[in-house]
């Protein structure tokens, strides 16, 4: 059959595009099936390289423009152009085949599988060497050898359709050349192979929704967020409504009242990549290092035997927006132990400057030393009573109040103390370094453009960081008069407070409710709009309603 090929392969022009289409096509399923092999196994996924090169030279100034602009989808809108580039290098490959097979250089089905399984295997075991940090798997021989099994299942599954190519175009030889010879290979209609691979491909798509909307549903966490100001747990009555101000028991803003503490589930996230990394505790460590007297290597059973601390607090990002509000806020009880604890156990030096956080994930972050030594600064390993759930840092991750959300790092290997100042990751892309909390206040009910009647309450949140909230105020006249809330005594110093007013409005038409705050340092909430980048946002939230 070779021989026959090689006296007539003049006669007929490989398609340099049918190769790339199917190569595309093989490409698709291959990466679809990657992502389900290495989910399975918590091995990274190959393309978050490519999403990590393409945000990285990114400045924060734009990033902060399309995080506002597109919230979650920038992200994953990226993480998709990064998983289509992917795509297209098995087109390519598939390309570069069909040039060694129209040039003789591949002449059989083994070789050409054997290629078109091995260059993309390697592709993707390098791709997830650059992220072998965001997993403990992959600290083992055995789980190099996993990584390896489930990069090679995926290639096999791209090589089978650039085989299925290959044949294709072996069959139009032969019906051309009419010459005497082996029998022909069996008819294979190209267009009913194409048709049996985009529906085992659809069929792929359709089991991963299926799949992650069922892991939704069976964990009880929502597939679809809400756009409240703040998340809502949608929650029972809270066992000590009763004892609580009457306003707060109005059916209106019970769900305010019972998101006081934050469900994990709904609790915002906000990471540089996509995919959380996958920790093992039992194989985690945390390394402390840097300007101290004596280096530790701390492990799951020594910081567990650790003295242990809880504390109600409230996170907040930096790329949180007032008017309108990004809900990128909630509030947790955070059990861990006190950074300050471990510090002490290694021996700070006096030249001491920053307290850096290295994460798993490559993320890092400093924060000044006397912060660090703050006994209400945690290495939290529970959140509301539980693990931490692997999006929220699982197995280790900072609180450390006063400070915006960036400076709380997730999924810590390492504490680096260093004798100067230090620019983290975000930092270094023109965030702030200093990331003090700015005192914010948000309308949860009623939402903008509701038509209400009688008596109704205003009710949200107000939050200051580690500087508590004195005072919160509400206009319905656009901000010409104010009048005093009632303020729902707070889960702790570092917890955001629930805050309502009732208002009994008595001319119809339009109303601008509008709320500000005062800290517990007497400072006005700064009315100023401005936008979150480079330290925070600033100005009133307000909302329209129309009275009928």
């Amino acid at each position: 059959m070779g021989n026959s090929i090689d006296d007539r392969k003049d006669r007929l022009r490989i398609s340099s595009r049918a190769f790339f289409v199917y190569g595309l096509v093989g490409g698709a399923i291959a990466t679809i099936a990657s992502y389900a092999v290495t989910m399975f196994l918590g091995l990274p996924f190959p393309p978050e390289t490519l999403f990590r090169l393409l945000i990285t030279p990114v400045p924060g100034s734009i990033e902060s423009v399309l995080v506002e602009t597109f919230g979650e989808l920038a992200k994953y809108g990226t993480f998709a152009l990064a998983v289509a580039i992917y795509t297209l290098l098995y087109a390519a490959i598939s390309v570069m085949l069909g040039h060694l097979f129209y040039t003789r250089r591949v002449t059989g089905n083994w070789h050409l599988g054997a290629i078109a399984a091995t260059i993309p295997t390697a592709i993707g075991l390098g791709f997830q060497a650059i992220l072998a940090s965001r997993v403990t798997v992959l600290n083992s021989l055995a789980g190099w050898i996993s990584a390896s099994a489930a990069m090679l299942v995926a290639s096999l599954t791209y090589a089978t359709v650039v085989i299925n190519q290959f044949k294709t175009n072996l069959q139009r030889i032969q019906t051309k050349t009419a010459t005497v010879g082996p029998k022909p290979l069996p008819q294979l209609s190209r267009r009913r192979f194409l048709k049996k691979v985009v529906v085992a491909a659809l069929v792929l798509v359709g089991a991963g929704i299926a799949y992650r909307i069922g892991t939704s549903i069976f964990s009880g966490q929502s597939v679809f967020r809400n756009s409240t100001p703040i998340p809502v747990n949608n929650p029972p009555t809270p066992p000590d409504l009763l004892d609580l101000p009457a306003i707060f028991r109005d059916p209106r803003i019970i769900d305010l009242v019972g998101s006081e503490i934050t469900d994990n589930r709904a609790f915002y996230r906000i990471d540089i990549d996509p995919i959380p990394p996958q920790l093992d505790f039992d194989q985690w460590s945390l390394k402390i290092s840097g300007t101290v007297d004596t280096p530790l290597v701390i492990k799951r059973s020594e910081l567990l035997a650790l003295p242990v601390k809880e504390e109600y607090a409230t996170l907040e990002c930096v790329s949180n927006t007032i008017d309108p509000p990004g809900a990128l806020i909630s509030n947790a009880k955070w059990t861990g132990v006190p950074v300050a604890a471990l510090l002490t156990q290694a021996g700070v030096r006096p030249e001491a400057k920053f307290v850096v956080f290295r994460c798993a994930d490559g993320y890092t972050v400093g924060i000044p030393i006397d912060r660090a030594m703050n006994q209400d600064a945690l290495l939290a390993y529970r959140m509301n009573d539980e693990l931490l759930p692997s999006a929220h840092g699982f197995p280790a991750r900072a609180i450390v109040p006063g400070i915006y959300g960036m400076m709380n790092a997730k999924w810590i290997t390492e504490i680096e103390v260093v004798d100067q100042v230090y620019l983290g990751y975000w930092q270094e892309r023109g965030w702030s370094n200093d990331a003090r909390i700015k005192t914010t206040s948000l309308i949860y009910y009623p939402v903008l453009g509701a038509q209400v009647s009688g008596s109704i309450p205003v009710a949200g949140v107000a939050f200051a960081g580690d500087r508590g909230i004195s005072k919160v105020e509400v206009s319905t006249d656009g901000g010409s008069t104010w009048n005093e809330a009632i303020i729902k005594k707070p889960r702790s110093p570092y917890s955001w407070v629930l805050w309502a007013y009732e208002w009994t409005a008595s001319e119809k038409g339009n109303h601008a409710i509008v709320v500000r705050a005062t800290d517990g340092t007497r400072q006005l909430q700064n009315p100023t709009p401005r936008p979150n980048f480079p330290d925070g946002a600033t100005g009133y939230h307000s909302v329209e309603v129309v009275l009928v």
